[in-house]
């Protein structure tokens, strides 16, 4: 074998571990967050995503929890939070019919329910305009 074939061998080894090991983390990082947003700030389960059964007493609170804003967030910030978290729980992300596209479908409803909810006293101006990217 020669010398320039051995490295190549070589160098295609190392780069598909480490491609390997980079998507073994991003996985166990979606499996993190995953877990994370199907448990409530007290350690329980969330309840369904019906707006019925989400908690009465605190609504807000709740879902600036589901969303991981802080109580000071703004429009931009919550909006932030919302398309990091709906695309990450997109059940087009995990295979057809199992449980982890299940699972992502529910805490999209749990997603799209805390938007709602923090954006509904939002200012119409700034919702329609802050959604706006504007290149420099």
């Amino acid at each position: 074998m020669s010398v320039g074939r051995r490295a190549y061998d070589l160098l295609r080894g190392y780069v598909n571990r480490e491609w390997d090991r980079i998507r073994g983390v991003e996985e166990s990082d979606a499996y993190r967050e995953l877990e994370e947003a199907t448990k409530t700030p007290h350690g329980g389960d969330i309840p369904s995503a019906s707006s019925d059964s989400m908690p009465a007493h605190d609504p807000k609170g709740f879902a600036r929890s589901v969303l991981g804003v802080g109580e000071k967030a703004t429009f931009a910030e919550v909006r932030r939070a919302f398309e990091r978290l709906s695309r990450r729980s997109d059940p087009a992300n995990f295979p057809a019919g199992s449980n982890e596209q299940r699972q992502a479908a529910e805490i999209l409803k749990r997603v799209d329910w805390a938007y709602r909810i923090l954006t509904e006293d939002a200012n119409e101006v700034e919702k329609r305009f802050g959604s706006l990217e504007i290149e420099e």
